[in-house]
């Protein structure tokens, strides 16, 4: 069955359009909100999933780029990159517990709750070079180790099972492997197609999707090519419903939403957005997935039935 527009929620428009990543928190009572950097705006704008609306925004996230929640360490991490820094709330009660500089224009964002480290991947200075990781500990709110990074990284993720933190390199194209007790890289993975950009993982399985107009999966322990699924653009946010094995990918230009079926590699589906919506939430108990919409200021919510 299609994805089936159902809502469409308003966002106060900011100084400039602009929406980048976004990720969901569960409140243990039936309840979720979506929390979502609104670069335009230097915010994080909060939306309650059940009622459909926008609640209020987190002000003072200047470029606001990068949103992670982990759910079970109670925590929302934001990547201010104009500001070369991280934030971190308490994310039940929205309680700011602290910010730490990191290196230049941090981006991506992964979590390791055993050690209660959080990795920053930064774009460097100039935007491109001089790439690093910087890995902070919550517990002393320090950088504790850097990491220098072959090139520019995109989007990356915590494994627990191999107790990595993988990330995209835009170029070469590669996914890297780094140890999260050693924190070395460990090997990087070659990616057949240029840019790789949205990262998930999904057993032992990587879905890469790449500027080269495809998503690669890969398996992970081995980096062989499972397979190669075109896409009709260029995509940026990936997200995965495990329930429904679907994993949604968002192009900005033209403007859509692919859904690529995780059993069958498969292209299943296209649904059309807006021109410059380039990244997307999800909500897996709603089975909702939200298209932000630069232009239009908010958010499509969709229904995957």
């Amino acid at each position: 069955m299609p994805l089936v527009k159902t809502a469409f929620i308003p966002v106060p428009p900011g100084a400039r359009p602009g929406f980048d990543h976004a990720d969901v928190y569960r409140d243990g009572l039936g309840g979720s909100r979506l929390y979502v950097a609104h670069t335009g705006a230097d915010q994080v704008d909060v939306i309650d999933c059940s009622a459909s609306t926008w609640l209020r925004a987190l002000p003072g996230h200047p470029g606001v780029a990068g949103i992670l929640v982990d759910q079970q360490a109670d925590r929302l991490f934001t990547s201010d990159r104009a500001a070369d820094r991280v934030t971190i709330y308490q994310c039940s009660d929205e309680n700011l517990l602290g910010r730490v500089t990191v290196g230049a224009h941090p981006n991506g964002l992964a979590f390791d709750r055993t050690r209660g480290r959080l990795f920053s991947f930064n774009l460097g200075e100039p935007i491109g070079q001089n790439c690093t990781a910087s890995v902070v500990d919550l517990a002393s709110q320090q950088i504790a180790a850097t990491i220098a990074l072959p090139g520019r990284p995109r989007w990356a993720a915590y494994d627990p099972v191999t107790d990595q933190v993988f990330v995209n390199i835009r170029d070469p194209a590669q996914i890297l492997a780094i140890g999260a007790g050693v924190l070395e890289i460990r090997r990087a993975i070659d990616v057949p197609a240029e840019g790789p950009h949205g990262l998930w993982i999904d057993g032992d399985r990587l879905f890469c999707a790449a500027d080269g107009n495809a998503l690669i999966a890969l398996n992970r322990d081995t980096g062989a090519v499972d397979a190669v699924v075109p896409l009709p653009g260029i995509p940026d946010v990936v997200m995965h419903n495990p329930e429904l094995h679907h994993l949604y990918v968002a192009i900005g230009e033209p403007g859509i939403i692919c859904v690529v079926d995780t059993q069958a590699l498969t292209l299943a589906e296209t649904v059309q957005t807006e021109p410059g919506a380039h990244t997307l939430g999800i909500d897996p108990d709603r089975r909702a997935v939200y298209a932000f919409l630069p232009a239009s200021s908010g958010a499509a919510v969709y229904l995957d039935q």
